[in-house]
């Protein structure tokens, strides 16, 4: 391997050392504050459904007054804030208020079930609640079913709560014109909690410090997430989201807030914005080149298109290229656990890898049977270690030190391997490859062969309890549309194209299941804790 941008040491890929350059602000409440008061007449949000708009100095104005509130109500350095909404322009301003007086903010996605808003105010104890209208009557009910003591404000007007607009025009105009953060006693306090996805049991809580932050607003391995008026697919509550709110401010860029996602309304944005740059998830690539919206709007603006969080297939990557050509695809890997995407492609990366590692990052293969680091193409356990680690899990050191090692080590519960150039191929989560006869498969393999087929709109594969077998393939199918296709996909059809395709291992034994939609988490991702309990249900009757 010769490459400047890492080295291989002891089966380890290790990224090129690069020193920070010292850090002006010690928070990054006091990074964003000034980034609004220096730039007051940017535009800094825009609603992409009404077009509406927030300037910096809108911003600082309404999150410095937050502050103030929260401040005067009892908020002190160190407490937990939860937010709780649909992106629009007033969700980010409790964050950077919360970051102003030195608090954490935790924001939670509003498809949550009460338990489990349940059971992260358990494990956060958070003092104060900014949610929608709809959920103000939930969070009540959870606090109190946990004996929390949690002031509620509601963005609109919820009878007996408190409303966000009338709480920030209670403060003097002088306070909020001379208002200055409350400093942190270390720039490795936790100044965000984000939770984990949740696709295989219950969220827990990933604690990012304000070093880690701006250490990754510094160098960004997404530069999207700055990009101007750039679309970003991705719910607030998710790592994206939230890096893209805090991060354009320190960019002096203007985020886009779009509509909820649907693909008429996507490509209509970015016919109608000249859209440059685009976030998205592989769900919603998929989804795009399985519509006829891809034919309907002139998307040409789009250049660079960035993607991560799931496995963006060769079939799945050609199809997209094919519905725009305009369109450069970069894939980056990742979690929130590491600070973010830690592994990205370059110009010349092979379809299906995920790219190099990137600076001040480390990664190595591990056989989850033996525990022996791999070498080139030898497939095992992902190990990330990176200098924009989680503080842990918040509140949960078990979790914690089941997550990372003595040694520092990330273990991602993903399986994949490097090859002889360094590139980094990620193959599947470790939880769910399918167990038949003794022998591993891959639900994604299995996903690639079905999910070009035109009838096919979106699949799942898990795992079918069997008592002689361990398990047998079943894929969860739903159907495209019927302007996609002249006529519906059939059961039979499906179990053939696997069986022309892919080895006896792999055959789809327990069938396909069509279904009207997949379980997904807000930030697209499938739960396919969900689509097993299905299978094991229906193999028991």
């Amino acid at each position: 391997m010769n490459d400047s941008r890492f080295t291989l040491e002891d089966n380890v890929l290790k990224g090129k050392v690069v020193p920070y350059p010292p850090f002006e602000f010690n928070s990054l409440g006091e990074l964003i504050l000034a980034s609004l008061k220096n730039n007051p007449k940017l535009v800094g949000q825009i609603d992409g459904k009404t077009g509406e708009e927030y300037t910096f100095d809108q911003m600082r104005d309404r999150s410095v007054r937050c502050a103030l509130w929260m401040k005067a109500h009892g908020l002190l350095p160190g407490d937990v804030v939860v937010v709780c909404d649909n992106q629009h322009l007033d969700v980010a301003m409790p964050c950077y208020a919360a970051l102003y007086v030195g608090a954490i903010f935790n924001p939670l996605y509003v498809g949550m079930s009460k338990r489990d808003f349940c059971h992260m105010m358990k494990t956060t104890a958070p003092k104060m609640a900014f949610v929608n209208e709809e959920l103000a009557t939930t969070f009540a009910a959870a606090a109190e079913e946990i004996n929390l003591d949690l002031k509620i404000i509601v963005f609109g007007r919820v009878s007996g709560f408190f409303e966000f607009e009338r709480i920030i025009n209670e403060q003097e105009n002088e306070k909020v014109q001379n208002y200055e953060c409350t400093p942190v006693k270390s720039s490795g306090d936790t100044a965000v909690i984000l939770c984990t996805s949740g696709t295989s049991g219950l969220p827990k809580g990933v604690a990012l410090s304000h070093i880690v932050l701006m250490k990754v607003q510094n160098r960004p391995a997404l530069t999207v997430l700055q990009a101007d008026r750039a679309l970003i697919v991705t719910p607030q509550a998710w790592v994206t989201g939230t890096f893209t709110m805090l991060f354009t401010v320190c960019a002096n860029a203007t985020r886009l807030i779009p509509p909820p996602f649907d693909e008429n309304t996507a490509c209509a944005l970015i016919e109608k914005l000249k859209i440059h740059s685009a976030f998205l998830p592989v769900n919603v690539m998929n989804r795009l080149v399985k519509s006829d919206a891809v034919k309907k709007y002139d998307l040409s603006s789009l250049k660079n298109v960035t993607s991560s969080g799931a496995i963006l297939s060769v079939a799945a990557r050609e199809a997209f290229i094919k519905a725009v050509p305009s369109a450069t695809i970069t894939v980056g890997y990742g979690m929130t656990e590491v600070g973010g995407v830690i592994i990205r492609q370059s110009p010349g990366s092979k379809f299906g890898s995920s790219g190099h590692v990137l600076e001040d990052s480390q990664l190595k293969v591990v056989d989850p049977a033996t525990g022996k680091v791999q070498g080139a193409n030898k497939e095992g356990e992902l190990w990330l270690k990176s200098c924009t680690m989680m503080n842990g899990y918040y509140n949960n050191p078990e979790a914690t030190a089941k997550a990372i090692d003595e040694e520092g080590w990330m273990h991602s519960g993903d399986l994949g391997y490097y090859d002889e150039d360094g590139e980094i191929f990620v193959v599947d989560r470790l939880k769910d490859l399918i167990k038949y006869r003794g022998y591993h498969i891959s639900p994604a393999d299995i996903e690639d062969v079905l999910l070009p087929h035109p009838g096919v709109k979106e699949v799942a594969v898990v795992g079918l309890p069997h008592p002689l077998d361990d398990e047998h393939p079943v894929a969860f199918v739903v159907r495209a549309e019927s302007s996609a296709t002249d006529q519906k996909v059939t059961e039979q059809q499906l179990i053939d194209l696997v069986a022309t395709e892919m080895g006896d291992f792999s055959q789809l034994r327990g069938g396909v299941k069509f279904v009207d939609c997949l379980p997904r988490t807000e930030s697209y991702k499938t739960l396919r804790r969900y689509l097993r309990d299905l299978a094991t249900s229906v193999a028991a009757s």
